[in-house]
């Protein structure tokens, strides 16, 4: 059996909805910041986006080197390497720590509300000497980067009436900032008030529904005793691991159908077999024009891979390959969360 290299494992569990708003009585603007104890003391609130301990709950995300977390007061997200931490050390939930391993660097992501001209909080994070740029985020939504020092950088992007900020500051440890830029830009850019967008644009119409999301009798959201009625034979491979108390399991079927299931819930199917069809009648085999014609141009494009998304949300992918269909993926959608809270 031949095995496809392209699935993308873009396994974001829970859904938020975008922030309106973000209050914040800590990590304002202009606050001093005093430097960070020891990482192993550390005093977390509960909530959503924490397991019972207090301590923040991470997910997969489609890079493996990354796992992404949420802040349930502003509804925010971000991504960090898998070997790093974060610690909620504030009195109200606002604000997260993001521990590097190096305590003599301080990193911190919170929400804060607008108050005043943008311009004017801009130049008041830079100071005399700090410079302001713009910062694309990774859903192409466009933000600023403020460098007040070669140690110390502001990552800012205004939702609504509020900021979402990300500050970082090397001033102990200079070296560390150079070091690790490549690291920074990517915590940055994946900072967005929703689990995961590509930038689709407000009001612009979807190209798919959420019945779409279904390839031949398989859907998505469908449970494991489900798809096993349906397929009616068994996998001829299985992989499973264990993250943060839930079970995820990859299904590689005889006809190089790949179904990544957790908790019992069908997340991502991908199909090679031209007799698995959309709804719409695109199947693998499919010519690229008919694709356009059944779902018109793509949200994303991307050397060969075409993208469709429900609210900005990538849930469909098509691969092309020498003009026509060689892949279909579709995903679960976030419109249903209760399977994991």
């Amino acid at each position: 059996m031949f095995r496809y290299s392209y699935f993308v494992l873009s396994v974001l569990i829970i859904s938020m909805l975008l922030l309106t708003g973000c209050l914040s009585q800590g990590g304002g603007a202009g606050e001093e910041h005093p430097g960070l104890p020891d990482e192993t003391v550390i005093t977390s609130n509960v909530s959503a986006s924490t397991d019972l301990e207090g301590e923040i709950l991470f997910y997969p995300t489609f890079d493996e080197n990354y796992k992404t977390g949420s802040n349930e007061m502003f509804a925010f997200w971000f991504d960090i390497p898998v070997e790093w931490k974060a610690v909620d050390r504030s009195e109200d939930g606002s604000e997260y720590h993001i521990l590097p391993g190096n305590y003599k660097i301080d990193i911190r992501i919170y929400g804060q509300l607008a108050d005043g001209p943008e311009e004017e909080f801009y130049k008041q994070l830079a100071g005399k000497n700090g410079e302001i740029a713009d910062f694309v985020y990774r859903d192409n939504w466009i933000g600023k980067k403020i460098t007040v020092s070669e140690s110390e950088t502001y990552f800012v992007r205004v939702d609504g009436d509020s900021y979402l900020i990300l500050h970082v500051d090397a001033a102990e440890d200079p070296g560390w900032m150079a070091e690790n830029e490549e690291v920074i830009i990517y915590i940055a850019k994946s900072a967005r008030t929703a689990r995961e967008s590509f930038g689709r644009k407000a009001g612009e119409a979807n190209r798919i529904t959420p019945e779409d999301l279904k390839l031949g009798d398989i859907e998505a959201g469908m449970t494991y005793e489900k798809l096993m009625d349906i397929v009616e034979e068994e996998p001829v491979e299985k992989t499973g691991e264990e993250y943060h108390g839930m079970k995820a399991e990859m299904l590689y079927f005889p006809d190089d159908t790949q179904v990544y299931v957790v908790n019992g819930i069908v997340h991502i199917v991908n199909v090679v077999d031209p007799h698995y069809e959309t709804p719409r009648g695109l199947k693998p085999g499919d010519s690229e024009e008919r694709v356009i014609e059944l779902y018109g141009e793509p949200d994303n494009k991307d050397e060969g891979i075409w993208g469709y998304c429900i609210d900005g949300y990538e849930l469909m992918t098509i691969v092309i390959y020498d003009g026509t269909v060689s892949q279909i993926q579709i995903e679960h959608g976030v419109w249903e969360t209760d399977v994991f809270m």
